[in-house]
């Protein structure tokens, strides 16, 4: 309400502009990260392939977290992980990734991640899966500067992959 006029007050135009800009912003974000994932991924499987459930939860753990933390940094232009990060930040995170992922890789990903910690093995296999965040993150960095993915960043899934395979 305007103060001096004591009439309701409509910015309508401003709000619409500034909603499709951000529908935009979350669009090539996820596209972006889906395009690195991709990348990534493309190396690990020409090194091996996902066999057995710890691999399985590995390479879902690694998605999500190389997805989430991806969006995140091409979706705030943040210099720090829990820099700019609102509750609308957060659902435009979760949004991008949710044009990548379906629901139930969602969910299952979120379980993964999530569920109580009964065995060393698990523990492994679910920080082994986290670097997907680190890789991500770097990963959007190096694409918003244009740059390609060293080796490190290519081979961090395939190595993760490795990793889960000589556990227990």
């Amino acid at each position: 309400m305007n103060l001096e006029s004591h009439e309701a007050a409509t910015e309508i135009a401003p709000r619409v502009i500034s909603i499709a800009k951000r529908e935009r912003e979350i669009f090539r974000a996820s596209k972006a990260a889906e395009a690195a994932f991709e990348q990534v991924a493309c190396a690990a499987k020409d090194g091996a392939a996902v066999h057995g459930e710890l691999q399985d939860r590995v390479f879902s753990i690694f998605r999500w977290y190389f997805l989430s933390a991806f969006c995140t940094r091409m979706l705030t232009g943040a210099a720090h992980r829990l820099e700019h990060q609102t509750l609308q930040v957060s659902m435009d995170i979760f949004s991008a990734v949710k044009m990548v992922l379906t629901d139930s890789e969602i969910e299952r990903s979120m379980a993964l991640v999530s569920v109580e910690h009964t065995s060393p093995t698990i523990v492994r296999a679910n920080d082994i899966g986290s670097r997907g965040h680190t890789v991500g993150w770097v990963a959007a960095g190096l694409h918003e500067k244009g740059r390609e993915f060293p080796g490190e960043i290519q081979n961090a899934l395939a190595g993760a992959l490795a990793a889960s395979a000589r556990i227990n």
